[in-house]
């Protein structure tokens, strides 16, 4: 049976331990902050008031309900006022000596019956409460910034936490509105686990110059759909929390897929913080300003051909959309379902798409015409300047060769919408010249799409992050550690993607992400350990079985 809460306390009043305490408070409960000193105590206060004052401005919330949420609350500096709390939640820096610090006071001044909660977003619960009088009472909740408006909440046991505590605590999220998922103690838990694990493939692609940060972020952000890219992300959050964090999960996990970032080590130690600083990443007008300002890295403009005329050559949808899109962006479009003949009237055009659907069986069309003799064909017949781009997974840099016009040959990669838009990516080579890559961003926004611009490696941006991620995630659920529903929501609910990944992995279709996941296994030098397919992704696709059960 849970346990009555009535009275809660939170220790810590940083942005974070404010917002838990109005979490509560807006649950109809008498809340007791504590801070350090009165300074500390004074901050607290107003981030309180200014974060009920927003909820006012946007009709979220009347005067009067101001009010009887901030009457809820004292704010003080005296432990011993924490002496009725039903439910302590110490929400102080990420140190485990202050941690213990903190426990040590708390169990001074608490009842016997009173539940002592820890906010940590990466230490271990069951270290935090080793040196406690009584362990059992010691749990991890683990809200999520902002805590007034995410609803994940990550309740975490040691293997001495009593059940009852667990109840309570899950069932008093639910209570406050709050998505609780029940796991075990280990770094990073589900939400940050992943989300350090997918953060650091981002770092290494930007480190390693496979991409601009403004097209990082816009991969992200709109060819996934994730609410902001990783590098906004990172900023935001701050990071020397991001570098501290994912320092403590790697320490615990030891996985490629979690080592840290040499840039992100150097950027911290540079005071390159974010937001917070003023720099991180990007550039801000002032510290704390969301207002990204140009700076050296600010891309510059540069000069593209005008193209007037597009060729789509091939059968199947996607040639279809294709053929629409660029005539819709007032293109003239030559569409050739058949490739196999003379290509001189081609001559003058602007681009020419192989955009062939390799799974199209048209008796009556043939066999598709070899991709290697295409574009050996139309590097002789078509005039110096025409772009040649392959909307499938053909290597760039082997058709560059073959076509004879290195600087004019890429590939591109169309995506499917997702809520913030749909991103077109081009993977350039070595050779690939900046008035080509000019020209096809001013033709991808042209159709309504995005540009991102990369390396012509294995499943280029979009792929190559979110198929990790999503094996990542697979790799999880087959451990054991949480559920597949479990893991949707906490990504759901606790990061903002649009659904979980599992949903995702139903929708995309199992088998579709495993041959990506095999190709980014295969085309990695040393075939990574981290990149290799879960078992259980391969046997979801062999028993044709959905993660999420489907109808």
């Amino acid at each position: 049976m849970p346990r009555e809460i009535s009275t809660v306390g939170v220790v810590g009043l940083g942005t974070m331990g404010a917002g838990i305490v109005e979490v509560f408070a807006r649950g109809g409960l008498t809340v007791i902050g504590v801070e350090s000193s009165q300074e500390y105590a004074e901050r607290g206060r107003s981030i309180l008031q200014a974060s009920t004052d927003r909820a006012v401005a946007k009709g979220k919330l009347d005067e009067a309900g101001q009010a009887e949420i901030l009457d809820r609350i004292t704010i003080t500096t005296d432990y011993a006022e924490l002496a009725p709390a039903d439910l302590v939640v110490e929400a102080v820096p990420e140190i485990m000596a202050l941690k213990h610090e903190v426990i040590g006071k708390l169990e001074d001044v608490l009842g016997d019956g009173a539940i002592v909660a820890t906010n940590t977003s990466s230490l271990s619960i069951t270290e935090i409460a080793a040196p406690a009088q009584v362990p059992g009472r010691i749990i991890g909740l683990h809200f999520f910034n902002p805590a007034p408006i995410l609803k994940l909440v990550e309740v975490i046991t040691t293997p001495l936490t009593d059940p009852e505590v667990t109840e309570t605590l899950r069932s008093l999220s639910e209570s406050l509105g709050k998505k609780p998922i029940v796991i075990g103690d280990r770094a990073g838990f589900v939400a940050n686990y992943l989300l350090y694990g997918y953060f650091c493939a981002a770092m290494r692609m930007y480190e390693s110059g496979h991409v601009s940060r403004e097209d990082l972020d816009t991969a992200v952000h709109v060819g996934i759909g994730l609410p902001m890219g990783p590098l906004t992300l990172g900023d935001l959050v701050g990071l020397d929390v991001m570098h501290h964090i994912s320092d403590v999960i790697y320490s615990h996990s030891r996985g490629q897929e979690h080592a840290p970032s040499t840039m992100l080590e150097r950027m911290v130690l540079a005071g390159r913080h974010g937001r917070k600083s003023g720099r991180g990443f990007y550039t801000f007008a002032k510290p704390g300003s969301g207002q990204v300002v140009e700076d050296e890295l600010t891309p510059v403009a540069v000069a593209g051909r005008d193209v007037q005329s597009v060729a789509v050559l091939g059968t199947g949808a996607l040639a279809e959309e294709l053929r629409g899109r660029f005539e819709q962006g007032g293109y003239a479009v030559t569409h050739l379902t058949d490739p196999s003949g003379d290509l001189s009237s081609l001559a003058s055009v602007g681009l020419v798409l192989e955009a062939q659907d390799e799974d199209v069986e048209d008796e009556a069309a043939g066999e598709p015409r070899d991709v290697d003799d295409l574009f050996a064909e139309l590097g002789e017949v078509t005039a110096p300047g025409t772009i040649l781009a392959t909307a499938n997974t053909y290597s760039a840099v082997a058709l560059a060769a073959i076509s004879g016009r290195a600087s004019d040959t890429v590939v591109l990669r169309v995506h499917a919408p997702t809520p913030n838009g749909q991103v077109v990516e081009v993977g350039k080579t070595i050779k690939t010249s900046e008035e080509t890559i000019a020209t096809l961003r001013s033709v991808v926004t042209a159709i309504g799409a995005a540009p991102v611009v990369c390396k012509d490696r294995t499943g280029l941006v979009v792929d190559a992050l979110l198929v990790t991620h999503l094996n990542d995630c697979v790799r999880m659920l087959d451990e054991g550690y949480a559920s597949a529903q479990d893991i949707d929501t906490a990504l759901q609910f606790g990061l903002g993607y649009p659904v979980g990944p599992f949903a995702m992995i139903d929708h995309l279709g199992a088998d579709e992400v495993l041959a990506v996941a095999e190709e980014l296994y295969s085309g990695t030098a040393g075939f990574q350990a981290h990149l290799a397919p879960s078992p259980l992704l391969v046997e979801h696709v062999l028993l044709e079985e959905p993660f999420l059960g489907g109808e």
